[in-house]
């Protein structure tokens, strides 16, 4: 398999951070840091294009603090019960929550649901963990 080269501009906090991560880690190469981050991007993203079911956690950090952010979550999750398994509340802060929310279901669903929660005001970080599920269904 071949490489191909390419340029990324980066800014200089973020680089310098890169790099004392991939020292930290033990890379001998920048460019194989790169490698596997892109890889690792690719994994975690893969299911936005895939079809059928798929199961995981989408874990959503936000400020509590925010005004109707815990009503709006809470909303959401009601409507989307058909993919939800279970959810965790975590306090991190005074003003900081984490909510685990385990999801299996329909992939269309799943980004629908997924594309909400992102729209919420106060919502400041969502990331995901999920596995295509081959031959599943849910009935």
């Amino acid at each position: 398999m071949g490489s191909v080269k390419t340029g990324v501009a980066l800014p200089e906090d973020v680089m310098k951070e890169f790099d004392r991560l991939i020292k930290s880690l033990g890379y001998k190469s920048r460019s194989r840091a790169f490698q596997d981050a892109v890889q690792l991007f690719i994994s975690m993203h893969k299911w936005v294009d895939t079809k059928g079911y798929i199961a995981g956690c989408v874990v959503v950090i936000y400020d509590h603090g925010e005004h109707g952010v815990e009503e709006e979550l809470t909303d959401i999750q009601h409507k989307y019960l058909n993919v939800i398994s279970a959810a965790m509340h975590v306090h991190l802060s005074s003003n900081l929550c984490m909510l685990i929310i385990a999801v299996r279901g329909d992939v269309e669903v799943v980004k629908r649901f997924h594309s909400e929660l992102g729209g919420i005001k106060g919502v400041r970080h969502i990331q995901t963990a999920f596995t295509v599920l081959p031959g599943f269904n849910n009935g």
